[in-house]
């Protein structure tokens, strides 16, 4: 009786307010960004994401001709910290690429910018939530002078049944947010550029 009365009050909550965008939490699970040896650069890095677009709601399709809402790049900026954590020594957030004293101080040799773009969609008629989530990443390094050393491109999706988002109505966004933070620490990881510090 118990689960049937749960049952029922998810799929409530999957159907009400129809129309409406829906805010959901893209955030991965960040324990697995972690790596097993550690850091692999004695270098210190840093990222910079701009205000504007750490305040940037974006709203992407749903299912049943609903929407979702979510910030991209404030709720992905902890994999990418994490991300970076685990192949720098130290790892920074930069205000202002201008801000070369603190670049100097902190001994940051690269500083990352991320280009982060998301879409949606589901297959789903009467639930709101999508089944169907991409991530991409465009992502470029410089050092502290300006100049671009390293670049990357990631574009990882993730998909979630009914059966499965029932607990999670946003665990195709964090599927796809998990896969391209992996591929992109791999990148990092297998750059030249980053090996030992060099």
């Amino acid at each position: 009786m118990k689960r049937t009365v749960g049952l029922g009050l998810a799929f409530a909550a999957l159907t009400w307010l129809g129309g409406c965008a829906h805010p959901i939490v893209i955030t991965p699970q960040l324990q697995m960004l972690e790596t097993k040896s550690g850091p692999i650069s004695t270098k210190n890095a840093g990222y910079f994401i701009a205000k504007s677009d750490r305040e940037k709601q974006v709203i992407t399709p749903g299912g049943g001709g609903d929407k979702v809402s979510y910030y991209p790049y404030k709720e992905l900026e902890p994999a990418l910290y994490k991300a970076l954590t685990g192949v720098f020594n130290r790892v920074y957030t930069l205000e202002s690429l201008d801000n070369k004293d603190y670049i100097a101080k902190q001994n940051i040799k690269f500083i990352f910018v991320p280009q982060i773009e998301t879409a949606s969609s589901s297959t789903g008629i009467l639930t709101w939530p999508p089944t169907d989530f991409i991530v991409s990443i465009d992502c470029s390094a410089m050092d502290e002078s300006g100049k671009i050393l390293w670049k990357t491109k990631v574009n990882e999706s993730g998909h979630a049944e009914y059966q499965e988002f029932l607990g999670d109505f946003a665990l195709s966004a964090k599927r796809a947010s998990e896969k391209a933070f992996k591929v992109f620490q791999d990148a990092l990881v297998n750059a030249p550029e980053f090996l030992h510090g060099k």
